[in-house]
Parts: C-alpha cells; structure tokens; sequence
C-alpha cells in the first residue's frame, strides 16, 4: 500500500470532496516525489500532481521508475495551477474541499476562499502528518541508512580531532565526510562546540580552537532519499576530572532510564520523565531545559515527541530520538543522543557509535 492509499483508507473523501496538499513534504511523502513547487489535488477516486516546467520531466523519469503511483495523473501547470483546480473541481462536480491549515497562511486561504467562492473550505488538521509518525519498512530502511553514513562519519571523525582545529574547522571537515559517504544533504545545521560553549545546547561552531581537557559536544545527521538521521555524541579533549566523569555518567544513566520505559503506547511524558528525574536526583535540576526527545523522518524535527507536556502515547512504529543533556553555564555541557525504532514491547537502538566517555 502506497502512501496514498493510506491516506484514503484513512480518511475516505465522498464523490463532491477533494483535498489541497501544498506543503513541500507532505506533498513529497503522498505522491514520491520531491519538487520546492506543485499542487497535488486529491479525490475520491483519482488525484492530480501539478508541476511546472522545471520538474516536469524529472516527474516523467519518477514514474518511469515506479516512484510516482500511476493514479496520479502528472498535469503541466498553465495560467497558474489553482486555475487549474477550478476547472478540475467544476468537471467532478466538487462542493467542498480541505486544506492544511497547519502549514497554510492565513491570507492563502482567505485567496482560496475568494478562488472557490462558491465551495465549503474545510482544514485538513495534521492528517497527513499523523500518518507519517509511523514509518513504513522502507522508509524504516532509509533512516538506517542514513544513520549509517553519520555512524562511519562520526568515527572518522575521532581520527582528526585535533587542538589545533577550530570548531568550524571540525564541523566542515564532517560535513564534507557525511557527503562523501554519500549522504545527499546534512539534515541540518552541523553542531560543534567545545569547552564553555558545549554548554550552549544549539550553538554554533565559531573559530575558537578546540579547548583541551575540555568537552566537544558534536550533533549532526544526515539526508539520504530524502529521509534523516540524527545523532550527538560528546567527547573530551584530554583526559576528563571528576566533576566532567560525573556529568557524562549522569546523562548516559538518564538516557538508560529512558530506554528501559520506551515501547509503543507509553505517553511521551512519562519517558521524558524517566530520564528527568535521573538528572535532577544527581543535583543538577534546572540543568537540563530541553524535552529528551523529538520523532524524526522526512524532517529532523517531527512528531510526536518525549517531552514534559506531552501526554499522548507514542505509536509503534515512531523513530525517535532519545537525546538528554547538562548544561551548566559558563562550564560546559554533555549531550548524549540515539535515535530508536519504538515496537510494541520496546524499541530498537538505530545508532551504533559507542557512548563511553572518550578521552582523545
């Protein structure tokens, strides 16, 4: 089963009803096909994919391939594409569609309002980002990979560490290896910061020289097919004190704690809190001011989430990442950070890079 023909069985559409997808990944995840422009228009029965010329025959390509279900019909767009859906809608006598309100202006849909002035506008809600919070083996199956191109980066990486590179000297010398493994974007923004600035959560790599004896917080991911991995791994430069062991063994005993509640059902807030009252046991309350958690695929950030207001049960079959951290001002901080496949009795640990405290 496509990923349409979930979202159909999902939400069935009667014979007078269609469906708007804009956004750039939802239209991506429903259709298999990547493009930063289009509409596609779904009905009962049928659904449209309109491009401009820039995509056109790479679409032709995609369904050549097998990639774009053969239900979709490919339109050109001409004279602009909702004018295209306006005499599509009035040829299947449509009275009423949706639209995704959640990534829609308000002033778009005040346009569509006055482009269909005759017909009931509805929000579709997160329909379609519901169902992409439970991966399908393949899309499974691109995450591992992507996560395998960070695992080899990531020990690489151990290789060059040096004091005299510069967090920015450090974070471009692993993107450049995440590509050259074969990755086709980084999943976001690559996080390097060493010594005062690893207690930063999501600072960004300056020119300042490694600091010896001191912490490097490294976070990065990669794209592959257009799917993300995620991963933080936090070392230090030298030989750690006793107060840094401490800290270190603190998170990586919250992560611990996390992972022996984590399977499907079980509320996000309850896994959060596993590993939150690790942390703040140790004495380092107010330390850790992130959620543990956030689910991951087509984007880096996804729902659902482990977090302290999230009270939903997380779906079997959700990727997530299980990511806590320290920071304490000024001194440094540790973040250790694992993505897992949630089953039914537990999970599966995706990331394979060691998480002992490496002293390079």
């Amino acid at each position: 089963m496509n990923n349409l023909e979930r979202f159909r069985k999902q939400y069935p559409l009667e014979l007078d009803e269609a469906v708007l997808i804009t956004s750039d990944i939802n239209r991506s995840y429903l259709t298999g096909f990547r493009s930063s422009a289009g509409l596609l228009v779904i009905f009962k029965n049928s659904a449209y994919f309109f491009l401009d010329f820039r995509y056109m025959e790479m679409a032709q390509i995609a369904r050549n391939k097998g990639m774009i279900p053969t239900e979709i019909s490919i339109i050109p767009i001409k004279n602009g594409p909702y004018q295209n859906v306006g005499v599509l809608f009035q040829e299947k006598g449509i009275r009423r569609y949706q639209f995704e309100d959640y990534s829609v202006s308000y002033k778009k849909a005040l346009d569509m309002k006055s482009m269909f002035p005759t017909l009931e506008q509805n929000c579709l809600g997160n329909a379609v980002e519901n169902l992409r919070k439970v991966k399908s083996q393949k899309e499974l199956n691109k995450i591992i990979q992507a996560q395998k191109i960070t695992d080899e980066a990531f020990s690489y990486i151990l290789g060059i560490i040096s004091p005299r590179m510069t967090e920015r000297e450090l974070a471009l010398e692993l993107d450049f290896h995440v590509l050259k493994l074969g990755a086709e974007a980084m999943a976001f923004e690559t996080i390097v910061v060493s010594g005062q600035n690893s207690a930063l959560p999501h600072g960004r790599p300056q020119d300042n020289p490694l600091t010896p004896n001191g912490f490097i917080t490294i976070d990065f991911g990669a794209q592959l097919d257009g799917y993300c991995s995620d991963m933080t791994r936090t070392v230090s430069l030298g030989k750690a004190d006793e107060p840094m062991k401490k800290v270190y063994s603190t998170v990586l005993d919250a992560q611990n704690a996390a992972f022996s509640v984590i399977k499907g059902g079980v509320a996000g807030n309850v896994v959060d809190d596993a590993a939150r009252r690790v942390i703040n046991k140790a004495g380092y309350e107010g330390c850790f001011g992130h959620s543990l958690g956030h689910s991951l695929g087509m984007l880096v950030h996804e729902s659902p989430n482990f977090a302290p207001t999230y009270n939903t049960p997380i779906n079997t079959g959700a990727v997530m990442s299980v990511e806590p951290g320290i920071y304490l001002n000024q001194t440094y901080g540790v973040r250790i950070e694992d993505i897992v496949y949630v089953t039914a009795d537990g999970f599966i640990n995706l990331t394979q890079s060691p998480k002992n405290l490496l002293e390079l």
